[in-house]
């Protein structure tokens, strides 16, 4: 069976920073007022341009990620960078593209698609090896 469709979706754009903890507790203040680090914090933006007649682009949002409490989070859970760093980058994803994960049910909606995600990215370098140790 052959299905097809002359639907044209726009390209989806985010823009990813990658920082330490002391730049994501300044972000963390600005957006939300909290006096604390944090693994990743997403923005939406959602505005469509039109760079060429052909194709518009979709500006998603900026998710801002904290290096630091990547390293931190690999340890404690026994994962390797990489992995977490997949985990913690479609966390920021999923909440620009609208879950949310303020009840158990929608946690629980987000961590199996992290999970799926995450099962998608080789092991890499466990975080004990990037500290030299």
């Amino acid at each position: 069976m052959t299905i097809s469709t002359n639907v044209s979706h726009p390209l989806r754009q985010f823009t990813i920073w990658l920082t330490r903890d002391t730049t994501m507790k300044k972000v963390n203040s600005i957006v939300f007022g909290r006096d604390a680090t944090t693994d990743v914090i997403s923005m939406p933006i959602m505005e469509k341009i039109n760079l060429d007649k052909s194709k518009d682009i979709e500006l998603c949002g900026e998710i801002v990620v904290n290096h630091d409490q990547v390293v931190r989070n690999a340890k404690e859970y026994e994962v390797s960078y990489e992995q977490e760093l997949a985990r913690v980058v479609a966390h920021g994803v999923l909440h620009i593209m609208g879950y949310t994960d303020d009840t158990e049910k929608a946690r629980s909606a987000m961590k199996a698609i992290e999970d799926a995600v995450v099962s998608t990215v080789p092991e890499g370098t466990m975080v004990s090896n990037l500290d030299g140790k």
